[in-house]
C-alpha cells in the first residue's frame, strides 16, 4: 500500500509530465471505450500510468520520466471499441500498437522512448516486439497488471484518484 505521501508524489508526475495528454479531447475520448470488462480505456490507461510511475520510483532506476509517464498515458491510444468484431477489430491485440503510435504521432510530438513505449507494450503477444528500454518494459509490465485486474472486474486504482 502507497503511504499518503507516494501517492501525491506519483499524482504530481503524472499531472506534471502528462498535462498536455490529460487536457486533450481525444485522449478524454478513451472514456467512451470499454477496454478490459467494464473499465474504460481512460481508466486502464490511467491506472498504466500510475503503476508505471510506482514502479519507476520503488526500481529507484533512472528513467526518463517524462516518456514514461507519457508513454503510458498513449500506449492504448487506439481510439476505438475494439469489441466490435464486425468493424474489423478481430485481431486488436496484434495491431493496436501500430494504430495507437500512429494516432499518438498525429496528435502530439513524441520523443523515441515514447513511440517505443506504445509501440512495443504488447510484448509478449507481438513476439517481436521486445521492450528494448527501460522505460517500456515498467510500462509493458505495468500495462499486463492492470489488465489482469481488469479482466477480473478489479480496479488496479480508484477512479476518484486518477480521474483529474
Amino acid at each position: 500500500m502507497l503511504s499518503f505521501g507516494e501517492n501525491e508524489k506519483i499524482l504530481k508526475l503524472l499531472k506534471k509530465y502528462g498535462k498536455d495528454i490529460l487536457n486533450s479531447d481525444s485522449f478524454k475520448s478513451e472514456m467512451r471505450y470499454i477496454q478490459h470488462g467494464t473499465i474504460s480505456c481512460y481508466e486502464h490507461s490511467m491506472a498504466v500510468a500510475y503503476m508505471s510511475i510506482s514502479i519507476a520510483l520503488r526500481q529507484k532506476k533512472d528513467v526518463d520520466m517524462r516518456s514514461l509517464v507519457r508513454g503510458a498515458l498513449l500506449h492504448d491510444y487506439f481510439l476505438y471499441d475494439w469489441h466490435e468484431k464486425n468493424q474489423g477489430h478481430g485481431l486488436h491485440g496484434f495491431f493496436h500498437a501500430g494504430i495507437s503510435l500512429r494516432n499518438a504521432r498525429r496528435d502530439f510530438i513524441l520523443n523515441k522512448i515514447e513511440e517505443n513505449i506504445i509501440y512495443r507494450h504488447m510484448f509478449p503477444l507481438n513476439i517481436s516486439r521486445i521492450p528494448n528500454c527501460k522505460e517500456s518494459a515498467i510500462v509493458c509490465i505495468a500495462d499486463k497488471i492492470c489488465a489482469l485486474y481488469e479482466t477480473f472486474g478489479i480496479k488496479a486504482y480508484s477512479t476518484d484518484i486518477l480521474i483529474a
